[in-house]
């Protein structure tokens, strides 16, 4: 009897090693880091960014300090964030000499009730200030130069939502800017804050690192990767079949896993996925977040509701057609486009120049059967 393999496919998590779909951007970001560039990774969630910086890292055999800044509310949960990245996982016998450096911090060793681990934790002062934080990543940068390590700055454009925030940009780039062996890595979500702040030749962070749009895989390196998943673990996937999963997913790289990942599940030791298949398969992912959706749905005005159903039922592109009102019962463009901007902001639909899309695509074919 052939022994079960595992499913081939990763989806709502970090995916690293034989899980990781190579990309063109992997060769290009690990060069300029190990040369001591910063890089700017951006585009929209779920698109890989944090897989592609973490993967590049490991391949590069170099240690990472990755830090998430997503929705973080205070200097001192910056510093918080980026104390405890540089002390994560780190058995080394110079962590002690580091802790020793953060005691007006309050570093404390605690035991994990779940995995009986010890893991360091700090407890920065509420009053922490801008100044704070440089003077942390000061610390942080001699380390790193220490240990040869990279620097990860996740959803960094939520720092512009700090108090006093432009100030306190100012100086993190004017520290940044003497470091020159260790790079740093900064990946955001908001396509047009994080222009903003790398691109604006009016932002103290332009041309502070190299640009990298992260948006869908190269569909020809997506499908070699796919059928290579599929025929590793002694099953196939036929190519209508795939192309209807790039299709449904808009080659999302996070939906088209979850979907494969489900698809996968329905394929049976040495068979193929096929249409007949692929039909079960999204059921099973819509029933299952459907609850989610109703909610989004509960919570939108009825303009809201219907300009979103039209998106997914006729498209995004021409929402101040005759045909797209009609359709929507909303008579005032402006109050469509009003409408449809909102969901643009409650991270719903993604608007690309003058096409909407949705931020998920099970979301969309939802709203087209309802």
């Amino acid at each position: 009897m052939l022994k079960p393999m595992p499913n081939p496919f990763r989806f709502n998590q970090i995916v690293s090693k034989e899980y990781f779909c190579n990309r063109p951007e992997s060769s290009l970001m690990r060069d300029l880091v190990l040369s001591g560039q910063n890089v700017a990774s951006m585009g929209p969630r779920r698109t890989g960014k944090t897989s592609l910086a973490l993967e590049v890292c490991r391949k590069a055999k170099r240690k990472v300090v990755h830090a998430d800044m997503m929705r973080v509310d205070s200097y001192a949960e910056v510093i918080k964030r980026l104390v405890e990245a540089c002390i994560r996982d780190n058995t080394s016998g110079r962590i002690e000499g580091f802790i020793k450096n953060l005691a007006y911090l309050r570093p404390t060793f605690a035991i994990d009730p779940i995995s009986g681990g010890g893991q360091w934790t700090v407890s920065p002062s509420a009053k922490s200030t801008p100044e704070n934080v440089i003077d942390t990543l000061r610390l942080i940068e001699q380390r790193c130069r220490e240990t040869g390590a990279i620097v990860f700055i996740d959803e960094f454009q939520d720092l512009t939502a700090l108090p006093r925030h432009e100030g306190f940009i100012a100086q993190m780039r004017a520290e940044i800017q003497k470091w020159s062996d260790t790079a740093i890595i900064f990946a955001g979500s908001d396509r047009d804050l994080m222009k903003a702040l790398f691109m604006d030749p009016s932002n103290p962070f332009y041309q502070a690192a190299t640009v990298l749009h992260i948006d869908t895989i190269d569909e020809t390196l997506f499908r070699k990767h796919i059928e290579l998943r599929f025929e590793q673990s002694r099953k196939a996937i036929s190519s209508e079949c795939l192309d209807a999963v790039l299709t449904l997913t808009d080659q999302h790289p996070n939906s088209a896993q979850k979907l494969l990942y489900f698809l996968w599940n329905q394929t049976d030791l040495k068979g193929t996925a096929d249409s007949e298949i692929l039909s079960p398969a999204l059921e099973l992912i819509i029933r299952a977040e459907q609850d989610e959706f109703e909610r989004t749905l509960t919570n939108l005005t009825l303009m809201q509701a219907r300009a979103l159903t039209t998106v997914a039922r006729i498209g995004g592109e021409n929402t101040v057609s005759a045909d797209f009102l009609e359709t929507a019962r909303i008579r005032n463009p402006t109050s469509c486009t009003k409408a449809l901007m909102r969901c643009v902001q409650l991270k719903i639909l993604l608007k690309d120049r003058s096409r909407y899309h949705f931020t998920n695509p099970f979301f969309r074919e939802w709203l087209k059967n309802s």
